[in-house]
């Protein structure tokens, strides 16, 4: 699909800050337009959802989308974010999948996490999309337990990658993805998303605010919930973090 060039508007560029999130934030407060793409060399404080410490140590592709759109489910957006990096990585010959909600993963392991943040600033509603991405990550330096769930496009591919060019494929494929998320709407995106994503078909546990459930995944509802099948009861899946599949 080609579209015009909405993303990136621009690209601030910094060493290190807390998180790109944070920093976009901050950014907020002055004349900034969407699209603007915040990116750092590295994350001292980098977050995943609920507020999961994110290791960012240098060689990742760091960075945070600002969007401002109609429709204002920052949890849609953030289910579907995963796409544009999937294309990204399949361009690259890398065969990657997306794990419920939005984790990028190749043959099981991850490589990509998505943090999407709702806020308002002077009544307009933002949507800022953090994306890390581990490049040529030294998946030693990541914390011993998630070193062995981790890969990285330097262990998949056997070489360097420069993290500019995945930058740059990885922003036009954002761009053209928002694009359809505005124009057309989300369900031609939600096809694609459910011929992505390897949870859909697995036995699943759910850990949710409340309780953890269990049951089959079905299905992605319209608005992006997971489908369950729980015992012969249909259930829907907002918010929670998938414990286990099989």
């Amino acid at each position: 699909m080609q579209s015009k060039r909405m993303i990136p508007k621009n690209i601030l560029r910094f060493d290190v800050v807390d998180s790109t999130n944070d920093k976009a934030k901050e950014l907020l407060d002055r004349d900034i337009q969407e699209g603007t793409v915040v990116l750092a060399d590295r994350q001292a404080a980098g977050r995943g959802r609920y507020g999961r410490a994110w290791a960012s140590p240098p060689g990742g592709l760091y960075f945070s989308i600002l969007l401002t759109p109609k429709e204002r489910n920052a949890q849609l957006l953030s289910l579907l974010s995963g796409l544009p990096v999937v294309r990204t990585l399949r361009g690259f010959g890398i065969e990657a999948s997306l794990k419920w909600p939005n984790d990028v993963l190749v043959q099981g392991r991850k490589i990509c996490g998505i943090l999407c943040e709702g806020v308002y600033r002077h009544d307009v509603y933002w949507v800022i999309v953090g994306i890390g991405v581990n490049v040529t990550v030294d998946l030693r330096r990541l914390p011993q337990e998630i070193q062995e769930t981790a890969t990285s496009l330097k262990r998949e591919m056997g070489k360097n990658v420069e993290n500019e060019a995945v930058l740059s494929d990885l922003l036009r494929e954002y761009n053209d993805f928002y694009a359809t998320y505005t124009g057309r709407g989300a369900e031609h995106l939600l096809t694609e998303y459910r011929g992505l994503c390897a949870t859909l078909g697995k036995a699943v546990v759910i850990q949710t605010a409340k309780s953890k459930i269990s049951g089959s995944a079905i299905d992605i509802s319209p608005a992006g919930a997971l489908v369950l099948d729980s015992g012969g009861k249909r259930m829907e899946i907002f918010e929670g973090t998938l414990i286990r599949s099989a």
